[in-house]
């Protein structure tokens, strides 16, 4: 054998090295990626878990909780606040978990779980209300979605989108 074709087997055993290692880290890479997600859907279904503990602990927000969902108008104006900012608190938990959804980091069973408590919540009265008044705050798409689930209504009011509804009270707000 000659140096040439050592030097041959060589570039062969490091180019397969290479392409090796390169595979490897791929697949870190990958698993790295897959826990990211699998903790933060797991952080967000803690933090929903953290609203009913805090609602169950509180015999005041649960009622709060009932009532509101029931017809926020009977609440004390600082009681609809406190209604909204539970609200909030707990859809923004759901609204993450539904982004994961749909960038496919929450696996199907999880997701299903998670359906099946947005549409309990957004059957009630009280929750319709909410993000028809407070809808803005929320992603164009977990809105869409939501919606779906109380028929559509919940993104018509008077006749208009919601969206145009925020877009000309958004506008009146800057002309002022």
């Amino acid at each position: 054998m000659n140096w040439s074709a050592l030097e041959a087997i060589s570039q062969l055993v490091a180019a397969v090295a290479v392409v090796v290692s390169l595979i490897y880290v791929a697949a870190q890479v990958k698993a790295s990626t897959r826990q990211a997600r699998h903790d933060a859907g797991r952080d967000l279904a803690e933090r929903v878990a953290d609203v009913s503990s805090t609602v169950a602990a509180d015999p005041e927000l649960g009622k709060l909780l009932v009532q509101g969902g029931a017809d926020p108008e009977v609440l004390s104006p600082g009681d609809q606040a406190r209604f909204r900012a539970l609200m909030n608190a707990l859809f923004r938990g759901l609204e993450q978990q539904y982004l994961l959804h749909r960038e496919g980091s929450l696996d199907g069973e999880s997701w299903a779980a998670v359906e099946r408590m947005i549409q309990d919540w957004v059957a009630l009265p009280g929750v319709q209300t909410y993000f028809r008044d407070r809808g803005r705050w929320y992603t164009t798409g977990f809105l869409e979605y939501v919606s779906q689930m109380t028929g559509g209504g919940l993104l018509t009011e008077g006749g208009k989108s919601i969206r145009d509804h925020y877009g000309e009270a958004t506008e009146q707000r800057a002309q002022k």
